[in-house]
């Protein structure tokens, strides 16, 4: 059986792309009267790939459905004119379970313990160990009398582990696992690829067959295929997140971006690859998320476009 639009454009590794830019166009298109230059621009865009027209044709059904809401209803009824690219932004997000529903599995619903963008959280657990949850993180347990087990799906979390010879303390993030009797470490995996960093003591990285120890002081990365070499760490650098800073030392801004997404309401893109392989040097304070974007243009030449107050582009500057 064919499968529908909607399964076909949640596998395709263009969808966020395509639309982000048809959310862009649309607000262009309904933020007072569009030029007669984007409009033209729009059908150029509109006939260059049958997804665009799709994923217009998503926003534009989002849109209509969301006024039809209470609260939204009223507000459109009482304007009675173009609609603004803040009216559109509170739309994409009443409307986001629709259009994005493909996404609920993917999240861990099930998980123990979550957190939201911009939150940080910490679990006391039975036995004594603390974890400190970063951002968009899922964690879930399976506590036994011959095991501590927890799995990481997602995120980034700092464990803090009680002693207990008999139970070994195990975090399993992708296809590898992490295993500690007393110490701290945390642990960051996303992506498929996880990053295991000690603080105190040691802990074993497993992976299929192969094994590696790891001390405090020295990080080490897998992915499903491969552990990588053992390398000396930056925990003031690493784990700043725990203290509410973001620090990036010549990180490429792309990454940077990547990671201040967690921490902030709406969503930054770079939309050049250029720009996003610029070195950016910078200390976040993440009490002080609404600065991100300000800090961002002192460090590099860009040109800040706000689509809506949900999304930012930022473009090279010139």
């Amino acid at each position: 059986m064919e499968r529908g639009a909607d399964s076909q454009m949640a596998d395709d590794p263009d969808h966020v792309r395509i639309v982000e830019e048809a959310a862009v166009w649309f607000a262009t298109m309904h933020d007072g009267k569009p030029s007669a230059a984007d409009t033209k621009a729009l059908k150029a865009w509109l006939a260059a790939d049958p997804r665009h027209v799709r994923a217009y044709a998503d926003i534009d059904r989002l849109w209509t459905g969301a006024i039809e809401l209470p609260g939204m209803k009223d507000r459109h009824r009482a304007a009675r004119k173009a609609v603004t690219r803040r009216r559109f932004g509170e739309a994409v997000v009443i409307g986001a379970v629709g259009l994005g529903a493909w996404r609920y599995l993917a999240s861990h619903p099930f998980a123990d313990y979550r957190t939201a963008t911009g939150e940080r959280r910490t679990v006391n657990l039975a036995d004594g160990s603390t974890v400190d949850l970063a951002a968009e993180t899922k964690l879930s347990l399976a506590f036994t009398r011959e095991r501590r087990g927890l799995t990481l799906h997602e995120g980034e979390a700092f464990f803090t582990v009680a002693k207990d010879a008999g139970r070994p303390f195990v975090v399993e993030a992708g296809e590898g696992r992490t295993t500690a009797l007393g110490t701290a470490f945390g642990v960051d995996y996303r992506d498929d690829s996880a990053t295991v960093i000690v603080t105190d003591s040691t802990v074993d990285v497993a992976l299929g067959e192969e094994s590696a120890r790891v001390s405090a002081g020295s990080l080490v990365t897998y992915d499903s295929r491969h552990i990588g070499e053992l390398r000396q760490s930056e925990t003031g650098t690493e784990l700043a997140w725990r203290e509410g800073r973001l620090v990036f030392t010549q990180a490429p801004l792309g990454q940077a971006v990547q990671a201040l997404n967690r921490w902030r309401s709406g969503r930054i893109v770079v939309m050049s690859t250029s720009l996003a392989q610029r070195p950016i040097t910078l200390i976040v304070n993440l009490n002080r998320t609404e600065t991100i974007v300000a800090q961002l243009a002192e460090e590099v030449p860009i040109r800040i476009v706000a689509a809506t107050p949900y999304l930012t582009l930022l473009f090279p500057a010139g």
